[in-house]
């Protein structure tokens, strides 16, 4: 199941250190635990890179692993680097970043705006699939105020095949085809992993965001921002939520960071599991 912690970050490898020359620059990956990491995001901020390879404004970067062979990344919007590392128990792994011309990656997590489904958000990777819901929804007077969670069987994406099988072809996704389903109803709560604000032992439901703006779309990281309307709290009708989410490949989280401006004391927060 999707968790989705407020304010909260997946460990990702350890410790990471660089080193460079003027043609490459080396990123040490340490895993300090009794367990392997295998596939796990490993950040490096792209101005590091930038710099260190006195890279021109046009120029390619590649990212290779310990064999010398190419390892998929992506230069998300917030200016990092971001490729998996697989480091043994309590070992370390070095990847090398160069300028080079990358080879094609496929794209692993990935989502995108549904006008077409009442203004729905869906994103997946290869463990599964969610979606958040828009301002279509809420218009119709629909209760649905929690994210929702579709399995996955399959490693590739699935969520734009759904969508237009239910819509245009006549194939539920509330069944199992082969490749998951949507099983889960969401309805009146907050879903799989949506905060909320808490006074006074009183959930102050979000309902459906009001603005979307896809950030990242893979091929190893889906991102988007998601501001909601106006809640109420405590007779203030001023507090405006923001949500920027983001999901990795591999990963069995989602990552949320939720912020509330104009909240005029310190509040609870509740999450929804």
């Amino acid at each position: 199941m999707k968790k989705i912690f407020i304010l909260a970050a997946i460990a990702l490898m350890g410790f990471a250190s660089c080193a460079d020359s003027k043609q490459s620059m080396t990123v040490t990956v340490t895993n300090p635990l009794a367990l392997e990491r295998t596939g796990e995001m490993v950040e490096v901020p792209m101005s590091d890179v930038t710099a260190k390879l006195q890279l021109a404004d046009t120029a390619q970067i590649v990212v290779l692993g310990e064999d010398g062979q190419q390892v998929p990344y992506q230069v998300t919007y917030d200016e990092k680097v971001v490729f998996p590392a697989t480091v043994k128990a309590n070992g370390t792994a070095t990847y090398t970043i160069q300028s080079g011309t990358p080879d094609p990656y496929n794209v692993i997590a990935c989502g995108r705006y549904y006008p077409e489904r009442l203004d729905d958000v869906a994103w997946e990777n290869d463990r599964a699939a969610y979606r958040a819901y828009g301002p279509a929804l809420q218009e119709k007077g629909e209760r649905a105020f929690g994210y929702d969670i579709w399995t996955k069987s399959v490693s590739e994406p699935v969520v734009e095949d759904r969508y237009d099988g239910d819509l245009n072809r006549g194939i539920s996704y509330h069944v199992d085809h082969g490749n998951g389903m949507d099983c889960y109803a969401v309805g009146p709560t907050l879903g799989g992993g949506t905060a909320a604000l808490f006074p006074d032992s009183t959930i102050v439901y979000p309902y459906c965001y009001k603005d979307c703006e896809i950030l990242d779309n893979g091929p190893l990281r889906f991102t988007a921002k998601l501001v909601y309307n106006p809640l109420v709290v405590k007779g203030d009708s001023s507090v405006i939520e923001t949500r920027i989410i983001s999901l990795d490949k591999g990963s069995q989280l989602n990552k949320t960071v939720v912020s509330f401006d104009n909240l005029q004391e310190i509040t609870p927060v509740v999450t929804g599991i």
